[in-house]
């Protein structure tokens, strides 16, 4: 025998059992939802006009889970996708300098504030507490099959959008569910 196929049956082992290390160590993927199954959001966002001067508006969105057979489907991936929510879409200029630094629309994952859900949190405190997630943001369903994210509009200074997009989807080849809906400043 010669001693690259040695070399090459003494390694075959070794990279199957690093490769099962790796795999194991990153520990358990949340599972997809089975093919057949449908997402529907509960409560989608009509057109928003916010006053000047307004404090910031925060609208829950929920999107419900169900298996082929119309059960609720809990613990599986829900992809939340919102236009003007990610990480490129610095539209806002907050400190008035002249440069774009904030987002026009800001997902907001609740279960991330601590102690209590951010709805009961101060919105100072959201970003120390890790609440601001980017666009795409993937969250698990819940035991009713319910999957929710929050949607901020920085306010006071607000940008008109039109449209904004917002998708729920389960990434397993199902149709998504979605909707626009556009956020415009009121009168003074």
């Amino acid at each position: 025998m010669e001693k690259p196929e040695i070399l090459g049956i003494a390694l075959f082992p070794a990279l199957v059992i690093s490769t099962l290390i790796i795999a194991l160590s990153c520990g358990p993927n949340p599972p997809f939802a089975p093919q057949g199954s449908t997402i529907t959001i509960l409560n989608p966002l009509d057109d928003i006009t916010i006053p000047p001067e307004s404090l910031q508006p925060t609208f829950r969105i929920q999107a419900f889970v169900t298996d082929p057979d119309g059960n609720a489907l809990n613990s599986v991936r829900v992809r939340f996708s919102l236009s003007f929510a990610d990480q490129n879409s610095l539209v806002v200029d907050t400190d008035g300098d002249g440069e774009s630094d904030s987002r026009a629309l800001q997902l907001v994952d609740n279960s991330n504030c601590n102690p209590n859900p951010c709805d009961l949190t101060p919105i100072s405190q959201w970003f120390q507490q890790g609440a601001f997630v980017d666009s795409p943001y993937t969250e698990l369903s819940n035991d009713r099959g319910i999957a929710e994210i929050i949607i901020l509009i920085p306010g006071p200074d607000v940008v008109i959008v039109d449209p904004a997009v917002f998708e729920a989807s389960l990434d397993n080849g199902s149709p998504p569910d979605n909707f626009q809906f556009s956020v415009n400043a009121g009168a003074q």
